[in-house]
């Protein structure tokens, strides 16, 4: 049994530390990029287009919504609290469509990773999630 483990840790060792790199590559990625938009797993799950979206933000719901003019595409996240601050911690619920689907996650854990003006990035890590969203007055 410690054979097996002395031969297995060197191997696994450098897939965990490398899983942390492509963490960390991918929320540096979402970062140095503006707009308003979804990022899951690395792709794009939707991108506002001034011409052709609109969006919203509610203060007192604290919620806000992304989406096409005809609603067949969208992102809406619910925040536990309004992003307000670099390094804030804070939960969402998130909707947002994909070419077949809708799709949720509950209680996504957040991080604002970056601020500028009104639009706060906020990514999650164990998501691998990170969403652009504007907080219009």
């Amino acid at each position: 049994m410690k054979t097996r483990a002395r031969f297995l840790l060197p191997l696994l060792l450098p897939l965990l530390l490398l899983s942390g790199c492509n963490d960390d590559r991918l929320q540096n990625a979402f970062c140095e990029n503006g707009g308003v938009r979804l990022l899951v797993g690395g792709r794009i799950a939707f991108t506002y287009e001034p011409n052709t979206c609109q969006m919203a933000f509610s203060r007192d719901l604290k919620e806000f919504r992304a989406h096409t003019d005809n609603m067949s595409d969208f992102f809406v996240a619910d925040f536990t609290e309004i992003p307000a601050e670099l390094g804030q911690r804070l939960s969402a619920d998130l909707v947002w469509t994909t070419e077949r689907e809708v799709l949720t996650r509950k209680k996504l854990t957040l991080e604002v990773v970056r601020i500028e003006g009104d639009e706060f990035w906020l990514w999650s890590s164990a998501g691998r999630i990170g969403l652009t969203v504007r907080i219009l007055e």
